[in-house]
């Protein structure tokens, strides 16, 4: 992006000599571009942006802790909330306190950059065609999501454009629908604020804790073997309403495995994780039942822990 394209050049010229990423970058532009209002090429786009976007960046700690205590993306929102305060902080400091006439606080602070930040993760698109790189396509990211959907923009290179193809026939008036990629309910309101309707999603996922029980009498064996293949006593498997991974299965056989299976603890450790080649659908039916209610009283755990925070709620 270079100076010419900002309304105001000195302050792409700046953030190019301090070589700014993408991201952050983008973000600048976003809030220097608003600011400038109808002297800016995108005007009429940026006015027609969300002043709130639908973001867990809008949320507070309290509520985050509080509305997604017994989720998984808990921790990721808590990062990412926490990554755009430190960057903002970090080009306050290194560049906009350096070039107050430039930069003034009045425009380029922490609201504002709540503001372009929760308009990036919303509407950005990736482009595979262009190795994967992510651009504002201005009225383009207003089509909304469907799980039903598998088609996406992306850049032709024969058009030198964005385009969008639909997988489908639509009538005249009739919404049409992208699709933000194959993601989780929770992937989708870290990042875009909203989550489809209950049992709509195919991709929907919940990731379960699996650890092993501290009172087994081959704990310390059990957690070398997972050590060694780069797991912890503590793993965290994804269940989709199409099932669950053969790493998970692998991992609960290990978890009920008795003493007289140790020498087949590290093959069933290997299986256990995404890392390894070995062929991971191993069956041992003398512990089969014993594993799949292995499964079936973590599942009951994690649901307790969500109930108890309803009935807080």
């Amino acid at each position: 992006m270079s100076g010419r394209e900002w309304s105001s050049p000195e302050a792409g010229q700046v953030l190019k000599q301090y070589s700014v990423p993408d991201w952050p970058l983008l973000a600048t532009y976003l809030i220097s571009e608003a600011s400038a209002q109808k002297s800016s090429r995108w005007c009429n786009y940026i006015s027609a942006l969300p002043r709130q976007p639908y973001s867990l960046l809008y949320w507070t700690r309290a509520e985050l802790d509080r509305y997604l205590e017994a989720s998984q993306i808990r921790q990721r929102a808590i990062e990412r909330v926490t990554d755009v305060i430190g960057t903002y902080n970090d080009l306050r400091l290194r560049i906009f306190s350096k070039y107050p006439d430039i930069f003034p606080e009045e425009v380029f602070n922490m609201e504002t950059f709540r503001w372009s930040f929760g308009i990036l993760f919303s509407r950005l698109v990736r482009l595979p065609s262009m190795n994967g790189k992510v651009a504002l396509v201005p009225w383009a990211d207003m089509l909304n999501h469907s799980c039903e959907v598998e088609t996406f923009l992306d850049y032709d290179k024969s058009s030198q454009g964005v385009v969008f193809t639909t997988d489908r026939a639509y009538q005249p008036g009739e919404q049409v629908f992208i699709s933000y990629g194959k993601k989780s309910n929770g992937e989708l309101l870290l990042s875009y604020g909203f989550v489809p309707k209950e049992g709509t999603n195919p991709s929907d996922l919940v990731e379960l804790p699996l650890s092993l029980k501290k009172s087994d009498r081959c704990y310390k064996e059990k957690l070398e073997a997972l050590k060694k293949h780069g797991l912890s006593a503590s793993q965290c498997y994804p269940i989709q309403i199409t099932g669950w991974p053969l790493e998970l299965m692998a991992y609960a056989y290990l978890a009920v495995s008795p003493p007289s299976m140790s020498k087949q603890f590290d093959e069933i450790a290997a299986a256990a994780s995404n890392k390894s080649t070995i062929k991971k659908d191993l069956r041992y039916p003398d512990i089969e039942e014993k594993a799949l209610q292995f499964i079936l009283d973590s599942c009951e755990s994690s649901i307790s822990k969500q109930v108890a925070l309803w009935i807080w709620m």
